[in-house]
C-alpha cells in the first residue's frame, strides 16, 4: 500500500470518527467532560502514546556502537532525567515551560507529517513543517478559546498572562492558515496527488476543530493523523520487504513501554488530587511535553546516524 492511499486510509477514519461524534452523541455527552476526557485518554494511551514507544531501539541503535551492550545504562537514566526536567521545569515555570512545549511541538508535529510525503529538504522545509503544525495550536485559540483557556488554567498558566493576544487570534490563524498553505503548494508543486492529499488533511482538521470539542478533535489529530504515520514509518524500518508484518512486529515491540506509561499514567491521575477533569488534563499535555523532548532528542540523533 503506497504512501498516498495509506494517508486517506487514516483520513477517512479520522472523518468517520469525527463526524458520527457530530452526528450521534447529544449535548449531554459533550458536556459531560469527564466521560469525554476519559475516552480521549484511552486514545492516547493506547494509539497515541504507542508511536514513541521504541524510542529504547532508537537509542540502543545510537549508544550501542560506543557503549556495547550496556547502552541502556546510559539510555534510561537520561531518558527518565529528560522527562523529570520538563516536569519540574513546567511546575517552576509553567508559563515558559509551555510556551516552548507549544513551540516545540508545532515543529515536531509539522516535520513528522511532511516527512510522511518528502524527505526533509533544509530550513524551507523546517520553516513550513512550523507552519503546518502550529496551525493545531492557532486552531486551538481561534475556534475554542474558552477551552483553550481552561485547559491552560489547569496547566497553571492563567488567563491574564496572554489575553492580549485575543484581540490577534483571527489574524494569527488566518496568517498561518495562508502562509502554510502557501508553503505546502511550493513544496509540493512537483507532486499533486501528495499536495492534495496534504490540503485534504488540513480542511478537515479545521472543520473538527470547528465544529467539535478540542480535546477531541486534538486527541482525533494526534492518535489518527499524527501517530499513525510514525508508526506506518517504524514499521516499514522493521520490515523493508513487508510492511504488514513490520505493522505487527511494532505492535508486539511496543506494548511493554505503552503499558508502563498507561499505568503510569492512571496511577498519577489518581494520586493528583479529586479534580478529576484537571488531572486528566494535566497527565495529558504535561505528560506528552514531558516524552516529546526525549522523543525529539532521539528523532534528531536517529536521524544524523542514517
Amino acid at each position: 500500500m503506497n504512501t498516498i492511499r495509506i494517508h486517506y486510509f487514516f483520513l477517512a477514519n479520522f472523518s468517520f470518527l469525527a463526524l458520527m461524534f457530530h452526528l450521534f452523541f447529544n449535548d449531554d455527552f459533550i458536556d459531560n467532560n469527564l466521560y469525554l476526557l476519559l475516552f480521549c485518554l484511552f486514545l492516547i494511551l493506547s494509539i497515541g502514546i504507542s508511536h514513541g514507544a521504541l524510542d529504547n531501539m532508537r537509542g540502543k541503535k545510537i549508544l550501542l556502537p560506543m557503549l556495547k551492550n550496556k547502552w541502556y545504562l546510559l539510555f534510561y537514566p537520561c531518558y527518565i532525567s529528560l522527562i523529570l526536567i520538563v516536569i519540574i521545569s513546567w511546575v517552576s515555570y509553567p508559563n515558559l515551560t509551555l510556551l516552548l512545549f507549544l513551540l516545540v511541538a508545532s515543529y515536531h508535529f509539522g516535520e513528522e507529517d511532511l516527512s510522511f510525503f518528502l524527505k526533509n529538504k533544509g530550513i524551507l522545509f523546517n520553516f513550513i513543517s512550523f507552519l503546518k503544525g502550529f496551525l493545531i495550536i492557532t486552531l486551538s485559540f481561534h475556534f475554542n478559546y474558552e477551552t483553550t483557556t481552561l485547559f491552560f488554567d489547569y496547566l497553571m498558566v492563567p488567563e491574564e498572562n496572554y489575553k492580549f493576544l485575543t484581540k490577534f487570534k483571527s489574524i494569527l490563524f488566518s496568517t498561518n492558515l495562508i502562509l502554510a498553505t502557501l508553503g505546502i503548494i511550493y513544496l509540493f508543486k512537483s507532486h499533486i496527488d501528495r499536495l492534495t492529499s496534504v490540503l485534504f488533511e488540513i480542511l478537515v482538521v479545521t472543520l473538527s476543530f470547528m465544529h467539535l470539542p478540542l480535546i477531541f478533535s486534538f486527541t482525533l489529530y494526534f492518535c489518527f493523523l499524527h501517530s499513525s504515520k510514525h508508526i506506518i514509518s517504524l514499521s516499514r524500518k522493521l520490515d523493508p520487504s513487508n510492511h504488514k508484518n513490520g505493522l505487527k512486529l511494532f505492535f508486539i515491540k511496543a506494548i511493554p513501554l505503552t503499558l508502563l506509561t498507561a499505568v503510569t499514567s492512571i496511577l498519577t491521575i489518581y494520586f493528583l488530587g479529586d479534580n478529576l477533569n484537571k488531572n486528566i488534563i494535566q497527565i495529558i499535555f504535561i505528560g506528552l511535553a514531558s516524552l516529546t523532548l526525549p522523543h525529539i532528542i532521539l528523532e534528531v540523533l536517529g536521524k544524523k546516524n542514517e
